[in-house]
């Protein structure tokens, strides 16, 4: 038989240039899976953050200056309008833009990429495992966050000394350059990791459930805003003991810095009841969720279409 016509090849017209939707589309496919997904996942976590960052200024405060110690959210905010400005609320913007940038560019690239290298691993080790079984896929998405989110902590931890400087301390520097090259020269490198191991207290637990969560969802009801909403909600309440902590061992000072946190925490947990562990909980599920709608929203619109096929899944879906 004759081999079959090729279908003919469709072009812009000569002299028209391409639409940007169609060249973002022809970018997307060209760029490599776990590329793409770390693209999609720095501008959905900076532009999530970014819109709720005025809600993180205030919590700051709140929990680092005791002048508002007992106060409710509004009686908090309007004192901060009050004494510092209304600008005050913007504080760290650029710190708070770039570090969330990288954070999640390498926590949604290594997540992607770690799923797939952990079950090439595991098959090879064990031909008999087939990973696109639940039972394997809910192990490999745990472990592929967690490993994920520890690194996006150190990457996230100099743009976040830096943005609670500017945050706790209005004079601290006129913006996120100059307080890097004053954190550099008055206290060092080393100062601006110091904080890593009690964000990854809250960190690494609000990651694993929240891309967890909303995988294991969306292979049973699809992705979406609905999604998203209950992947943040349940990441909050699994991590908010670990928020707790982190405000018992970083708070009640009146600038509170994340290296000044040197009480233990199995000391901070004999401390608190388990009822005293959820403290705070509604309000922080509800921002969680609102982020996590957005930013998966944000995600599944930007990184590629399919990802690469594994050996034991021929036709992976979306």
């Amino acid at each position: 038989e004759p081999p079959p016509e090729a279908a003919p090849e469709t072009r812009a017209p000569q002299g028209e240039r391409p639409s940007l939707a169609a060249s973002f589309a022809a970018l997307r496919a060209a760029m490599p899976y776990a590329y793409g997904c770390a693209v999609a996942g720095a501008i959905s976590t900076a532009v999530s953050h970014t819109a709720t960052l005025p809600l993180d200024v205030l919590k700051t405060k709140m929990q680092s200056d005791r002048d508002l110690a007992g106060m409710t959210p509004t009686q908090a905010l309007r004192r901060v309008v009050r004494r510092d400005g209304p600008g005050q609320l913007l504080a760290g913007f650029s710190a708070n833009a770039l570090g969330y940038f990288s954070q999640g560019a390498i926590k949604f690239g290594l997540y992607e990429h770690g799923k797939r290298r952990f079950s090439e691993l595991l098959e090879s080790r064990f031909p008999e495992v087939d990973t696109s079984e639940t039972r394997w896929r809910v192990p490999l998405w745990i472990v592929s966050a967690a490993c994920a989110e520890f690194v996006a902590c150190v990457a996230l931890c100099p743009m976040e000394a830096t943005k609670i400087r500017l945050v706790t301390d209005a004079t601290y520097a006129p913006g996120a350059l100059g307080a890097l090259r004053r954190l550099l020269r008055e206290e060092g490198l080393p100062a601006l990791f110091r904080g890593a191991s009690p964000i990854m207290i809250r960190q690494v637990p609000y990651t694993v459930a929240k891309l967890a969560g909303y995988e294991a969802l969306s292979m049973c009801f699809g992705g979406g805003l609905a999604a998203g909403v209950v992947a943040g909600a349940f990441a909050a309440t699994v991590s908010q003991p670990g928020d707790v902590i982190l405000s018992k061992l970083c708070g009640g000072s009146k600038v509170a810095r994340l290296e000044t946190c040197y009480l233990s925490v199995p000391a901070v947990v004999e401390s608190l009841s388990f009822r005293e562990l959820f403290v705070g909980l509604t309000p922080r599920a509800t921002m969680c969720a609102a982020i996590c709608a957005g930013q998966f929203f944000l995600y599944e619109a930007l990184r590629p279409p399919k990802p690469p096929p594994l050996p034991s899944d021929p036709s992976p879906a979306r």
